[in-house]
């Protein structure tokens, strides 16, 4: 069977939360947002990473720390010399697990600091150098800079491997992104295409960096993305409000924040738009950090072009206005290729041609399992000839 389809895995799920509540934010920041502004807004994105703390309260009460002491047996408790053996061994034990948990903190400080940095550099780059008008080229060359820098990036700080049926897919994906862009160019007469296509070159090497920086925290710290996004979020939002402070009391016109809170939240209802807004963000960002945990920062690019999709296909009425029918009917056909290229990207489906399927994972232990089998099968023969051996 040249195409099959192999187990779906559940974690694959985590790569819709981010388009699903992503586009899910745009409504429910118009309960309330009359009067938007960007430090506002990007307040709310980070003092919605506080929220993780729920999730670290949990995986705390889930491993409360035991009594880490060798346990000694009843008919040893009376013999110094084992106590002492006992004591010096776990004295050892402490000192050696305190050196690495000091040097690993030390470590782990120096990423987040790193992190924040990046994070709190990435949207001030947006604030500098964002236009609307470049608009047109993020779900095209957008996409297909995001795809380029993942790879290298991944592959230069994380050392991951990508195989014959992900670059295959990568290739499909760009192709059908320069298609995209080429009928943008044709039918939107879209302006300022060498700036736009800089500013995203430059846009998406800073948030490549930033995913898969975090992913490298992750690994060398052994930590899930809660307390990352705990201590980005308190660092960066009280970082911005301190600014607001000072910009709404010495130069109002560079202020946000304290305006947001004035022009925007009003009454109850809008306050509680305002929280379902903030909980609506962190889904969508945890949603981020969990597909770049649970998979590969390459993985994330899916969830940015579905939730490009599921943008596309929501304001169809309004992209009519632009494209010819004939267009549209090109790019929707584009989308259902690449989400095709998606699942055989995530070994969803598993194409069994031209050596494809080898590095997949479902390949790959069906020959551990055989292997394994056969050492078992062995096994016996090297008992019998060993036998032999020693009774000749």
């Amino acid at each position: 069977m040249l195409i099959e389809f192999s187990e779906l895995d559940p974690k694959l799920l985590v790569i819709l939360i981010f388009p699903l509540f992503y586009r899910a934010d745009e409504y429910t920041s118009k309960l309330y947002l009359k009067d938007d502004n960007f430090f506002f807004t990007l307040f709310i994105n980070y003092i919605s990473y506080i929220l993780s703390f729920i999730f670290l309260l949990i995986s705390y009460y889930k491993r409360r720390p035991g009594n880490v002491d060798l346990e000694l047996t009843n008919e040893n408790k009376d013999n110094n010399r084992v106590v002492e053996l006992h004591k010096t061994i776990s004295n050892e034990i402490n000192n050696v697990t305190k050196k690495i948990n000091k040097r690993k903190k030390i470590k782990g400080s120096i990423y987040l600091t790193l992190l924040c940095a990046i994070g709190l550099l990435s949207y001030l780059y947006i604030f500098f150098f964002g236009d609307n008008d470049y608009k047109f080229v993020k779900r095209s060359f957008g996409i297909l800079f995001e795809i380029i820098f993942f790879v290298l990036l991944s592959y230069l700080l994380l050392k991951q491997k990508l195989y014959l049926h992900n670059y295959i897919c990568l290739i499909g994906i760009s192709l059908s992104l320069i298609i995209i862009f080429i009928l943008t160019l044709i039918y939107a007469e879209g302006q300022y295409i060498l700036r736009s296509l800089l500013y995203y070159f430059i846009y998406s090497f800073i948030f490549s960096f930033y995913d898969v920086f975090g992913k490298k925290y992750m690994n060398d710290i052994y930590a899930t993305p809660y307390f990352m996004m705990f201590v980005i979020g308190i660092v960066i939002s009280i970082l911005i409000f301190i600014y607001d402070i000072f910009a709404y009391n010495y130069k109002p016109e560079i202020s946000g924040i304290i305006f947001g809170f004035q022009n925007n939240i009003k009454n109850v209802g809008h306050f509680f738009a305002f929280i379902l807004h903030i909980i609506v963000t962190f889904i969508w960002n945890l949603g981020i950090w969990l597909t770049v945990y649970y998979f590969t920062p390459c993985h994330y690019f899916i969830s940015e072009s579905i939730s490009e999709y599921v943008k596309f296909w929501k304001d169809i009425e309004k992209y009519k206005e632009i494209y010819p029918t004939f267009g549209i009917v090109i790019i929707s056909i584009l989308y259902l290729i690449n989400f095709f290229f998606f699942l055989i990207f995530n070994e969803v489906i598993i194409l069994n041609f031209c050596n494809l399927d080898y590095n997949t994972k479902k390949r790959i232990r069906e020959r551990t399992k055989f292997d394994a089998e056969n050492i078992k099968k062995e096994i016996p023969l090297i008992n019998i000839n060993t036998d032999d051996t020693f009774g000749s």
